[in-house]
Protein backbone atom coordinates (compact mmCIF):
# COMPACT_ATOMS: atom_id res chain seq x y z
CA UNK A 1 0.00 0.00 0.00
CA UNK A 2 1.89 3.19 -1.35
CA UNK A 3 0.39 5.45 1.32
CA UNK A 4 1.59 3.67 4.34
CA UNK A 5 4.24 5.84 6.51
CA UNK A 6 7.71 4.05 6.82
CA UNK A 7 7.42 1.22 9.51
CA UNK A 8 4.10 -0.19 8.46
CA UNK A 9 3.72 -2.95 6.93
CA UNK A 10 0.08 -2.28 4.47
CA UNK A 11 -1.68 -4.32 2.13
CA UNK A 12 -4.74 -4.05 0.26
CA UNK A 13 -6.24 -7.76 -0.45
CA UNK A 14 -7.59 -8.23 -3.38
CA UNK A 15 -9.04 -11.09 -5.88
CA UNK A 16 -8.32 -14.61 -4.11
CA UNK A 17 -5.76 -14.86 -1.47
CA UNK A 18 -3.30 -17.51 -2.04
CA UNK A 19 -0.82 -19.57 -0.71
CA UNK A 20 1.54 -17.68 -2.95
CA UNK A 21 0.67 -14.10 -1.28
CA UNK A 22 1.80 -14.95 2.00
CA UNK A 23 5.33 -16.60 0.70
CA UNK A 24 6.24 -14.30 -1.21
CA UNK A 25 4.75 -11.03 -0.21
CA UNK A 26 3.05 -11.00 3.19
CA UNK A 27 5.21 -12.97 5.78
CA UNK A 28 8.68 -11.60 4.27
CA UNK A 29 7.19 -8.25 4.88
CA UNK A 30 6.60 -8.92 8.34
CA UNK A 31 9.84 -10.49 8.96
CA UNK A 32 11.68 -7.42 7.46
CA UNK A 33 9.16 -5.36 9.90
CA UNK A 34 10.49 -7.12 13.15
CA UNK A 35 14.16 -7.23 12.37
CA UNK A 36 14.05 -3.74 11.27
CA UNK A 37 11.75 -2.09 14.51
CA UNK A 38 11.60 -5.52 16.57
CA UNK A 39 7.21 -4.69 17.22
CA UNK A 40 5.71 -5.55 13.54
CA UNK A 41 2.78 -2.51 13.20
CA UNK A 42 0.10 -3.91 10.61
CA UNK A 43 -2.54 -2.97 8.08
CA UNK A 44 -4.60 -4.89 6.22
CA UNK A 45 -7.45 -3.33 4.29
CA UNK A 46 -10.39 -6.20 2.82
CA UNK A 47 -12.19 -3.50 0.46
CA UNK A 48 -14.77 -4.53 -2.80
CA UNK A 49 -12.08 -5.93 -4.65
CA UNK A 50 -11.67 -8.96 -2.10
CA UNK A 51 -12.95 -12.45 -2.87
CA UNK A 52 -11.99 -15.13 -0.81
CA UNK A 53 -8.93 -16.86 0.71
CA UNK A 54 -8.11 -19.93 -0.78
CA UNK A 55 -7.62 -23.25 1.70
CA UNK A 56 -3.52 -23.12 1.85
CA UNK A 57 -3.85 -19.58 2.64
CA UNK A 58 -6.35 -19.69 5.53
CA UNK A 59 -3.82 -22.03 7.01
CA UNK A 60 -1.00 -19.76 6.41
CA UNK A 61 -2.80 -17.25 8.02
CA UNK A 62 -3.03 -19.59 10.96
CA UNK A 63 0.59 -20.21 10.81
CA UNK A 64 1.58 -16.78 10.57
CA UNK A 65 -0.61 -15.55 13.54
CA UNK A 66 0.98 -18.58 16.00
CA UNK A 67 4.59 -17.82 14.86
CA UNK A 68 4.95 -14.20 15.35
CA UNK A 69 1.96 -13.94 17.58
CA UNK A 70 3.95 -12.03 20.14
CA UNK A 71 5.68 -9.87 17.08
CA UNK A 72 3.07 -7.58 16.36
CA UNK A 73 2.75 -4.08 18.69
CA UNK A 74 -1.02 -3.05 16.52
CA UNK A 75 -2.77 -4.36 13.66
CA UNK A 76 -5.49 -2.41 11.93
CA UNK A 77 -8.16 -4.07 9.94
CA UNK A 78 -9.84 -1.60 7.34
CA UNK A 79 -13.29 -3.83 6.17
CA UNK A 80 -16.91 -3.57 5.68
CA UNK A 81 -17.16 -7.05 4.98
CA UNK A 82 -18.98 -8.78 7.92
CA UNK A 83 -17.19 -11.94 8.42
CA UNK A 84 -13.86 -10.74 8.56
CA UNK A 85 -14.78 -7.83 10.77
CA UNK A 86 -16.84 -10.34 13.09
CA UNK A 87 -13.43 -12.37 13.46
CA UNK A 88 -11.36 -9.80 13.94
CA UNK A 89 -13.67 -8.97 16.54
CA UNK A 90 -13.76 -12.27 18.20
CA UNK A 91 -10.10 -13.21 18.34
CA UNK A 92 -8.37 -9.82 18.24
CA UNK A 93 -9.04 -9.36 22.17
CA UNK A 94 -6.95 -12.62 22.62
CA UNK A 95 -3.61 -11.31 20.58
CA UNK A 96 -1.11 -9.14 22.63
CA UNK A 97 -0.98 -6.66 20.34
CA UNK A 98 -3.40 -3.70 20.09
CA UNK A 99 -6.37 -4.87 17.43
CA UNK A 100 -9.06 -2.36 16.39
CA UNK A 101 -11.05 -2.86 13.00
CA UNK A 102 -12.20 0.41 10.94
CA UNK A 103 -15.16 0.59 8.77
CA UNK A 104 -13.84 0.37 4.96
CA UNK A 105 -14.19 4.53 4.63
CA UNK A 106 -11.58 5.16 7.17
CA UNK A 107 -8.09 4.22 5.71
CA UNK A 108 -6.83 7.44 7.04
CA UNK A 109 -7.88 6.72 10.13
CA UNK A 110 -6.45 3.37 10.79
CA UNK A 111 -3.27 4.31 9.61
CA UNK A 112 -2.86 7.24 11.70
CA UNK A 113 -3.89 4.72 14.59
CA UNK A 114 -1.30 1.86 13.49
CA UNK A 115 1.73 4.37 13.03
CA UNK A 116 0.50 6.09 16.47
Amino acid sequence: MPSAPPGIVAFDAEGKITDSDYKTLLIPAIDAAKAAHGKVRALLRFGPAFEAYDAHAMLDDTMLGLTHWNDFERLAVVTDIDWIRHGVHLFGPLMPAKVRVFPGNELEGALGWTSA
